[in-house]
């Protein structure tokens, strides 16, 4: 990805970039809520959506830029893997409203709303540990991460538990039970990114300790 000129003459620090990174995510979160309750006038919500992804995708590209001005080494890989995971997420935010805008449900699934709430707080924990980046207490993040993995865990059982009652009652036409599987699913696989993100932050935070 490529940054601006403005960005490359005058790189923010990392801190800064994932701050605005989550702050971002958690926008596009909230306009994805505002879609599940506007399903009858989707197209306004789609669109703020997809905007604030490819916001988010500047704000990668501007924190890949910054690791480029540095030496390469393994903290900076571990960096790199952080960046990835902080993508992903707000990928999966928007990969969500896309599969809406492709399917047209009339009607949402409490699954999908609980599933989202719960990435909500994933988002909201890593957002207040984010702040203090880049000097976290190894406690701390640790409980960010033993927090989040309860999150992650808990909408895998949320998804699981929605396809279970699906097969075995019967409540939705194959059609939509197929379109919303996928939606639950991309919802899902977007927990396990906020998760993997607090992971990859616990392990910068062991290795600067290390040092």
């Amino acid at each position: 990805m490529n940054t601006d000129n403005s960005d490359r003459q005058n790189p923010r620090s990392l801190e800064i970039i994932f701050k605005d990174h989550l702050a971002n995510t958690m926008e596009c979160g909230q306009v994805l809520s505002q879609l599940f309750s506007n399903l009858e006038e989707p197209d306004l919500y789609i669109a703020k959506v997809k905007y604030l992804e490819e916001k988010g995708d500047k704000l990668t590209a501007e924190a890949y830029y910054a690791l480029e001005l540095l030496a390469y080494s393994e903290f900076i890989h571990l960096i790199e893997q952080l960046v990835k995971h902080l993508d992903d997420i707000v990928d999966g935010i928007n990969n969500t409203a896309r599969l809406i805008d492709i399917c047209h449900p009339w009607q949402i699934e409490n699954a999908a709303q609980e599933i989202l709430s719960t990435l909500l707080s994933m988002i909201a924990r890593l957002q207040m540990e984010m702040e203090q980046y880049p000097e976290n207490e190894l406690a701390s993040v640790k409980a960010c991460r033993e927090m989040l993995k309860k999150s992650e865990e808990n909408a895998d059982v949320i998804y699981h538990e929605w396809r279970k009652t699906q097969r075995r009652i019967l409540v939705l036409p194959l059609v939509d039970e197929t379109n919303w599987t996928e939606i639950l699913g991309i919802l899902e696989q977007t927990t396990d990114a906020a998760y993997h993100a607090v992971l990859s932050l616990e392990r910068i935070v062991r290795y600067r300790l290390r040092q």
